[in-house]
Order: structure tokens, then C-alpha cells, then sequence
């Protein structure tokens, strides 16, 4: 069993950077976000929580960090390594994936990293940028989005929006 309150308050004390964009708020909507998702995509929920902690928790500052990805997959390592974190093969994997692809590629065949995708970017308007259905990497997520638009809910109104949404 994975113990995510203790492997929260570890990211959470081992960050690099203490963000207003890319912190705490910004990881829970994630992992609510990716829950969503996965009532339609059926990704694989342990995943979607995992990333939602571990993608933004080695970032160095808010602007453009090429590097925080891989960093992420470097403390998903050290987690293990620790065995604070325990996942069979295939999970690590796509969470590794995941983590390390999330700003890079938008879409990888993957429901599960994929959904972990939107699950992010669906959390842009918190730094003003509207998500884009375009840009979305399935079904639900680029639903939601289009949603978003056609609603025109302001990206300070989208967190709230998308938390009563329902499919």
C-alpha cells in the first residue's frame, strides 16, 4: 500500500522551490483533475495520484524549466531507492514516463500518461493561459476544455468551474 500523505509531506519538504504557481494548490488540482479524467479515460488512478505529487516537486523556479521533469524521475528514484515508494515495474514506468515528458510531448498513445498530461494542462489558467482543446491528449480532456471555452469561464474561475463539472 502506498502511503500518499507520507510521500506528499516528503515531496513537499524535500522541494526545491517554494512556488506560488507550481506548489501544494497547483499539485491537488492535479491530482482532482486526473481523477476526473480517469472516470472516462479509465487511467490507472495510482499513477495519476503519483504524478500529480511527484511532476512539479523539483522544479527551480516559475519560469520556463526545461529540466524539472527529469529531475522528478531522479527523486521518483531516490523514493524507491528509500522505499518510500513501492510500484511494480510497469507503473514506475509510466509514472517515470510521465514525469519526464509532461512539458515535451503532447500526447503518447498512453491513456495513462496522457491523462496525466491534461491533467496538468488543465490547470494552466491558474497562471493565466486558457487550456487549449487542441492541445489536450484525450477525449475527456479536450471535452472539458472545449467546455471551457464555449462557457468562457475565466482562467480565475476554471479550478472552481472545473471541480463541479461532471461529464
Amino acid at each position: 500500500m502506498i502511503d500518499f500523505t507520507g510521500l506528499l509531506d516528503y515531496a513537499f519538504e524535500q522541494r526545491l522551490y517554494d512556488s506560488s504557481y507550481h506548489g501544494l494548490e497547483h499539485w491537488h488540482q492535479v491530482e482532482f483533475n486526473g481523477l476526473l479524467l480517469a472516470s472516462k479515460t479509465g487511467a490507472d488512478i495510482t499513477v495519476i495520484r503519483l504524478f500529480a505529487l511527484f511532476h512539479d516537486c523539483r522544479r527551480m523556479d516559475d519560469a520556463y524549466d526545461a529540466e524539472h521533469g527529469p529531475r522528478a524521475v531522479e527523486f521518483i528514484d531516490r523514493c524507491v531507492a528509500e522505499k518510500r515508494l513501492e510500484l511494480d515495474d510497469e507503473r514506475l514506468e509510466k509514472l517515470r514516463k510521465a514525469c519526464r515528458l509532461h512539458t515535451k510531448e503532447r500526447q503518447t498513445g498512453d491513456i495513462t500518461i496522457d491523462t496525466c498530461f491534461d491533467a496538468d494542462r488543465l490547470d494552466l489558467g491558474r497562471v493565466g493561459i486558457y487550456p487549449m482543446e487542441e492541445k489536450m491528449a484525450t477525449d475527456a480532456g479536450r471535452k472539458i476544455a472545449h467546455k471551457l471555452a464555449q462557457q468562457q469561464i475565466s482562467v480565475f474561475h476554471q479550478r472552481e468551474w472545473i471541480r463541479n463539472f461532471s461529464f
